[in-house]
């Protein structure tokens, strides 16, 4: 299981990274799962802290990821860290990597990294981080605010033109697969935001909107659905994962990673989640890597 422990936002006040929406844990966790810890780092922070602080800064992050699993009682193999990195903010990510490497929590444990598609394709210009594996994130493949696109989250058509790159990375990888879903707020085409708590199933299938594009739902009244408040002829985009686009996934990147054995991770895991695909299902698609 792969906690999020908290995010590392830049704050500009104080000039300074700072934890952000840190994970609240029971005292005693379900020891029946191996917990790996994630820590999630902005772009700004990579863009404003000073090299010279970055065993400062590595040590601060160390020291609060370890306290919140020490609460919690979780003695973690393996920390992830999460990041989107750029060929401009590379450097200072690599330099914070290896830092991390130096804290007594990461001592004696694998340091794995997440891996976007791109980073994989453009591995010249984007580096490979200095970690023992990454995580290879099969999903968020589109640009979420552009208009006339059909899916961001999965699109295999897409997502072939940069796996095909996969055979000559140097990382060892585990694969992270969707099956979240979620719903894109757009008013005169403009993007406006993640809709996280409508089910892309009430749009598709509801009776307050009208279907005006391949995937695309206009509202045809003002009102407040979830928590949200929409109006008259704004536009929602329904994303989700289907088995079918999973499935193919899996099978392409089962036959260009050429391991012995990996993790495949399901993003996300909770009840609402996991009751849109059937055990059978799942299993289904883990058979792509046996």
């Amino acid at each position: 299981m792969y906690l999020r422990l908290f995010d590392v936002d830049w704050d500009e006040v104080q000039h300074s990274a700072m934890p952000l929406a840190p994970i609240h844990l029971p005292a005693q966790m379900d020891r029946t799962f191996k917990y790996i810890p994630v820590i999630f780092i902005k772009q700004e922070v990579l863009g404003h802290f000073l090299e010279d602080n970055v065993s400062s800064l590595a040590g601060h992050i160390a020291a609060m990821g370890q306290a919140l699993c020490e609460q919690a009682g979780i003695k973690p193999k393996e920390i992830q860290i999460d990041c989107d990195w750029t060929s401009s903010t590379r450097d200072r990510y690599f330099k914070l990597l290896e830092a991390f490497r130096q804290q007594d929590w990461f001592k004696g444990k694998t340091l794995s990294a997440t891996i976007r598609l791109h980073q994989v394709k453009y591995k010249v210009r984007m580096g490979v981080p200095p970690v023992d594996k990454g995580l290879l994130m099969c999903y968020n493949m589109g640009n979420i605010k552009q208009y006339d696109i059909k899916n961001s989250i999965i699109d295999p058509e897409e997502a072939e033109k940069y796996l095909a790159y996969l055979p000559t990375y140097p990382l060892p990888l585990d694969v992270a697969l969707p099956l979240f879903d979620w719903c894109l707020l757009f008013k005169d085409k403009q993007f406006k935001g993640i809709l996280r708590d409508i089910p892309a199933t009430l749009v598709k299938q509801g009776t307050l909107f009208n279907k005006t594009g391949s995937n695309m739902y206009a509202c045809t009244k003002d009102t407040v659905l979830n928590g949200y408040t929409l109006k008259k002829g704004e536009e929602i985009r329904p994303e989700d994962a289907s088995y079918n686009d999973i499935h193919e996934l899996a099978k392409y990147t089962a036959k260009n990673i050429k391991q012995d054995s990996l993790n495949v991770v399901f993003f996300h895991c909770d009840s609402i989640t996991l009751k849109k695909y059937s055990v059978h299902a799942l299993e289904k698609v883990l058979d792509a890597y046996r």
